[in-house]
């Protein structure tokens, strides 16, 4: 299998866990199936999810839009440190 070529992991910080705490598991997993999801890129909606379930995916997005972020930051560095060495 070829490697992806795209960011293939996110942070999940340790502050979270409070917010993740006071949720159901269910709408916890329901949350985290939704970040894999959006990390996919499927758009994920609030009418897609329970709020409890929404607000545990919306603890997750900013890293995970943060980690897309860094990947396409990154292959830009390479391409422009790549440009350079062969000026």
């Amino acid at each position: 299998m070829a490697k992806q070529k795209r960011a293939t992991w996110w942070k999940m910080l340790y502050f979270q866990r409070a917010t993740i705490e006071s949720i159901s598991n269910e709408d916890a997993g329901s949350g985290l199936k939704a970040a894999f999801r959006y990390f996919d890129g499927e758009e994920i909606t609030p009418d897609d999810l329970t709020p409890q379930a929404f607000t545990a995916f919306c603890v997750m997005k900013p890293y995970i839009d943060e980690s897309m972020r860094n990947y396409e930051d990154a292959v830009e560095n390479g391409r422009n440190g790549a440009a350079k060495r062969w000026e």
